[in-house]
């Protein structure tokens, strides 16, 4: 029997690993979608995130104007004109969106998040290698031990709520709620989310 070399192991473990990292696209559910304006896109949004983490919340309204921007469409994030003050008052926002002459805002609300913890014990592999030599010992074989170190998984899933007002009306156009499943990072959930949500605007034609 044919054993691999330490070196195809490793390589052939960091495979594995790859695949095994791969998680779910971000799942998108409609669950509003004003149908009496249809074909109106909006030319430029107010960005604007709800989170505990105020480095996350940054982090969102920076990533989604940058999708929007990305996509043809000017987008500013609340915080360069709101800052990040706790709490976010409806005047605040009101009087930011005149001051960036933006014709929509976009809310997106992060509501839950779930981080999973997952050790699994690393375990020993044992490498046979055949001896060269006289016939005597010919089918005696070295072996080697490969100790490998326990791993940790971390995944992190998330739902968020978006909303879009139309700054003219004061109307919500629209509402999605988007979940990002099994990331590694937070940062990896807020970038999938971002994507999503720029996607799922373009889809429903509310960016040009």
């Amino acid at each position: 029997m044919l054993y691999p070399t330490k070196e195809k192991f490793i390589a052939m473990l960091a495979v594995l690993v790859i695949v095994s990292g791969c998680a779910a696209q971000t799942e998108i559910i409609k669950m509003y979608e004003d149908k009496t304006v249809r074909n109106q896109p909006y030319d430029k949004f107010l960005v604007i995130s709800v989170a505990t983490n105020i480095g996350e919340r940054r982090r969102l309204e920076e990533l989604i104007s940058s999708n929007l921007e990305s996509d043809g469409t000017a987008a500013v994030a609340g915080h360069t004109i709101m800052g990040l003050t706790p709490t976010i008052l409806q005047r605040d926002i009101d009087a930011a969106a005149t001051e960036t002459d933006a014709d929509a805002i976009l809310i997106t609300h992060i509501v839950s998040v779930d981080k999973r913890v997952e050790v699994q014990e690393g375990r020993t592999d044992v490498f046979f290698e055949c001896r060269s030599g006289t016939p005597t010992d010919y089918f005696l074989y070295d072996r080697e031990e490969l100790k490998l170190p326990d791993s940790i998984m971390i995944a992190h899933t998330v739902i968020a709520v978006t909303n879009v007002y139309d700054v003219a009306s004061n109307a919500r156009r629209w509402t999605i709620q988007s979940t990002c499943f099994e990331k590694a990072s937070m940062d990896e959930v807020l970038q999938d989310e971002a994507k999503a949500i720029v996607q799922q605007l373009r889809i429903d034609k509310l960016i040009g």
